[in-house]
């Protein structure tokens, strides 16, 4: 089926506009997060608002870089970026507030990525961008800030390191949108879809400790299943089979054995 063909039946008729409210909270949150990681790193003032800002903004400004020419999120709603800087600024000086909050932020913080996931694959969506890309952006979009935060304190960001499902979340998220819009669905319900797929993949993934894994090599089971296959491939090619094998190897260890005893 030719993509082109099928963004423009839909893309033209269809662009989900977030509410102006639902998109400055998903970047006020994410600046949250990241104000309090900078404060859990013991940066200083300066350090937490920088943080903060490429936290809550970062997915969004490498999306919109790789989209080119459609505008940057981040210049284009100045009044957004002096609440960011005030939030940042309370963050450091009243940390405290926050250190029994930590329900009610990881709701928050998962419920961002849900929002951001929805803004990126929306709009790439909406820019006629294909259904891989509009999936990739979304995801960017939802982990890209974290990933650039982790990387400014000199650690490898989180989402390439074993860990409940973050970056897993974002890419369900995105799917979930795009499968949906590309099917018709109204996009509102594609949205709504998007959100509760992030939240809940995160959520699940801690109460059942679900996690990435860090040690996936396939070569052992690989190498014996090709094993398998070359014995049968010799009992019935070469009438061999397993008692050919067995023969063979019988007959090296003999070989061996007379070695040893000339030597």
């Amino acid at each position: 089926m030719d993509t082109t063909i099928f963004q423009q039946a839909f893309a033209d008729s269809q662009v989900l506009t977030v509410p102006w409210s639902i998109d400055y909270f998903s970047v006020i949150v994410g600046v949250l997060t990241g104000a309090l990681f900078a404060c859990d790193r013991k940066l200083d003032i300066i350090g937490t608002v920088v943080l903060g800002l490429l936290t809550g903004y970062g997915g969004g400004i490498i999306r919109d870089v790789l989209l080119q020419d459609h505008g940057v999120y981040f210049t284009s709603h100045p009044d957004l970026i002096v609440i960011c800087i005030a939030i940042c600024v309370f963050v450091f000086y009243f940390r405290g507030l926050f250190r029994h909050l930590d329900a009610t932020v990881f709701f928050a913080d998962a419920l961002s990525v849900g929002l951001f996931a929805l803004a990126g694959a929306s709009k790439a969506f909406s820019l006629e961008q294909g259904f891989v890309l509009s999936i990739i952006l979304g995801a960017i979009t939802a982990v890209g800030g974290g990933a650039v935060r982790d990387i400014c304190v000199g650690e490898t960001p989180g989402i390439f390191q074993q860990s409940n499902f973050y970056a897993v979340a974002g890419l369900g998220g995105s799917f979930a949108f795009v499968m949906l819009a590309y099917a018709g669905c109204p996009l509102p319900i594609a949205g709504a879809a998007c959100v509760f797929a992030v939240v809940f993949l995160r959520y699940w993934s801690v109460y059942f400790d679900w996690k990435t894994r860090n040690d996936a090599d396939l070569t052992p089971h690989v190498a014996r299943g090709l094993g398998k296959v070359k014995r049968v491939a010799s009992g019935v090619f070469l009438h061999g089979g397993d008692a050919t094998v067995a023969l063979k190897e019988r007959r090296r260890r003999s070989r061996w054995r007379r070695r040893d005893r000339e030597d």
